[in-house]
């Protein structure tokens, strides 16, 4: 890994997937001059619309609220339907965002490996439905490690936000926009994701100028299921921001 200039830390604003806590970050060390700031959007304004979410960060950036305070750099970190917020975010931001980390993630949801899920969602809501979606997005060692911690968010989150998440997402096609962003990008994907192919992360790396694109060999959750190989991912890219 490149060594790090000391002196200049920063911090990961975090945005996770649908129905997933943002205490998924937290398995993933980083160097001591950096520190997770996850952001629960799906609790926020908007509750669940994906351009609302991200119209809200954009306006408050970079507001307290939002967990930066001092000098230091402003990392924005999205997986899966975080992911998609986050590249409204940079795209408005351009050059007031330092990095950009884009995990299982995609511009549309053309493609998807599960078009029908929100239709599902509200057909199926309870228990044996929240397992096989969490089982589907963070697999079954994961599952079984932190899978009490996930239901207790899902359930206490409802099926009434997460659907209008997952409607939002499919509603939105974000490719024209990829050229706005401005900043450092790391892509990084799962080659066992069942929900986004590679093919995504593919076109996000042609779409936005200079992105580096690394794939795990992991599913749709590489926080939870190979936290260490994200955080030398991250390491990386994070000693090169300078």
């Amino acid at each position: 890994m490149a060594d790090r200039v000391a002196g200049v830390p920063g911090r990961l604003m975090a945005l996770p997937g649908t129905l997933l806590p943002p205490t998924i970050f937290a398995p993933v060390a980083l160097a001591a001059d950096w520190a997770w700031q996850p952001l629960d959007w799906l609790a926020g304004p908007g509750a669940g619309d994906l351009e609302i979410a991200a119209d809200e960060i954009v306006t408050r950036w970079p507001a307290r609220e939002l967990g930066h305070r001092g000098p230091g750099h402003r990392v924005l970190v999205g997986h899966s339907a975080g992911g998609v917020v986050a590249l409204q975010v940079a795209a408005a931001l351009g050059a007031r965002l330092d990095g950009l980390v884009l995990v299982d993630t995609g511009a549309s949801a053309v493609d998807h490996g599960d078009p029908d899920l929100p239709q599902r969602l509200l057909a199926q809501w309870g228990e044996a439905f929240i397992d096989a979606f969490l089982l589907r997005c963070v697999g079954r060692e994961a599952l079984d490690r932190h899978g009490d911690a996930l239901r207790r968010y899902t359930l206490a989150t409802g099926p009434e936000r997460a659907h209008r998440a997952m409607t939002s997402l499919r509603g939105l096609d974000l490719t024209p926009r990829l050229g706005e962003i401005r900043c450092p990008t790391l892509i990084v994907h799962g080659q066992q994701d069942p929900a986004r192919s590679l093919r995504h992360a593919r076109a996000l790396a042609s779409g936005i100028a200079d992105a580096r694109l690394e794939t795990l060999d992991a599913g749709h959750t590489p926080m939870l299921e190979r936290p260490d190989a994200l955080a030398a991912c991250l390491d990386d890219f994070l000693s090169e921001l300078g």
